[in-house]
């Protein structure tokens, strides 16, 4: 009775085994779809409805905004709310029109001036590579003057070839300009508009939704990315204010005088993955040292690793811990989005993380329930 007993848990283990090796399977095999989904959806689908997730993302954090103020007035019930929605998206858009509007014309101005101080720049840039093909003459024992001839014909070879080439390109690039320019405009019209049918529809949308597993199911999934966008964008932020301060900050003490617009560069340079606030910090440094200013020098290299510290010690942390990912995750996620799509993948990558978290254990509970 024994043996058969045994033999009976033996054969019931055997197929507990085989039900859960299947089901091991099945996840992994899962698991490699839904990655492969999210890629193809972001690769392909995405560019084609991004003025549709414009409008979806701003009637989702717009709409319940605009209920908290009007809900208890006469205004929010019948053909006033229309018109209410009509000005309160209209608003919306020209403010964020007139703030871009403003930024780029500052930063207009701010490059006019350098342009216009460009041959400075040039003749102090001359003055530093002359000086350093003097250093070299003397320690390799050439003629004075030697290298820096060489290196001025070169420079002269480079300018050369690319001025005959500027009429072409610029032409081609007016061109291809004119084109973007009308299809950033139909896309801007199509976002506006798109951003009214759904906020008018706000109510409706999600009440049909609600009605159904599938859609209870994308509704959370919406609040989770919903979450996720704030929490970036405000983690983003913060980061990015404390660098341009630090920045702008340590270019006022060393004297520059652009300082109000090389500290916000170099913030918004360090938000770039690959690039960092190193690419523009770095070589100044150096340049500052070369020309024998130790001291600013100095300055700049603190304002970088002050810059390091701020993004490593506190981005993974304040991003991974409140959206629910171990910072780990989340910077591979930030490094491999970015690798894939470039800079917008720095911000998809932790959404499509989750994108393929939440379908995963939907589709795994279907499974395990289906066993």
């Amino acid at each position: 009775m024994d043996l058969e007993n045994i033999s009976n848990t033996n054969d019931k283990n055997g197929l507990n085994e085989n039900q859960q090796n299947s089901f091991m399977y099945k996840n992994l095999l899962l698991l490699i779809v839904i990655t492969l989904g999210v890629y193809l959806s972001f690769r392909f689908l995405l560019p084609l409805v991004v003025p549709f997730l414009i409008a979806g993302v701003v009637s989702i954090l717009y709409y319940p905004f605009l209920r908290k103020i009007y809900r208890n007035s006469d205004i929010w019930e019948g053909r006033k709310r229309r018109w209410i929605l009509v000005l309160s998206v209209v608003l919306f858009y020209v403010v964020v029109l007139l703030i871009l509007g403003a930024l780029c014309t500052y930063l207009f101005g701010q490059c006019k001036s350098i342009w216009l101080n460009l041959p400075f720049y040039q003749v102090r840039l001359l003055a530093i590579i002359r000086d350093c093909c003097q250093q070299v003459d003397e320690a390799l024992r050439f003629t004075n003057g030697e290298s820096y001839a060489y290196v001025e014909g070169v420079i002269g070879t480079v300018m050369s070839k690319d001025l005959s080439g500027v009429i072409p390109k610029v032409t081609g690039y007016s061109v291809q300009f004119a084109g973007r320019l009308f299809g950033l405009v139909f896309e801007v019209i199509v976002t506006v508009m798109a951003t009214f049918f759904m906020i008018q529809d706000y109510e409706m949308l999600r009440e049909k939704m609600m009605k159904s597993e599938w859609g209870v199911h994308i509704c959370k999934l919406v609040t989770t990315c919903k979450e996720t966008l704030k929490v970036y964008v405000k983690a983003q932020g913060l980061i990015m204010l404390l660098d341009g301060l630090l920045c702008t900050v340590a270019f006022f003490i060393i004297g520059q005088p652009y300082f109000l617009v090389l500290g916000p560069m170099v913030a918004v340079l360090d938000a770039l993955p690959i690039l960092g606030a190193g690419i523009f910090l770095i070589p100044y440094a150096v340049y500052l040292f070369v020309i024998n200013e130790v001291g600013r020098g100095v300055v700049i290299l603190f304002a970088y690793l002050g810059c390091v510290v701020i993004r490593q010690m506190t981005e993974p942390k304040m991003i991974g811990n409140k959206i629910g990912m171990r910072p780990i995750y989340t910077l591979l996620s930030m490094y491999v989005g970015f690798q894939l799509f470039g800079v917008m993948g720095f911000l998809l990558g932790p959404v499509g993380v989750l994108i393929g978290k939440e379908v995963y254990d939907l589709t795994r509970n279907a499974l395990a329930n289906a066993i």
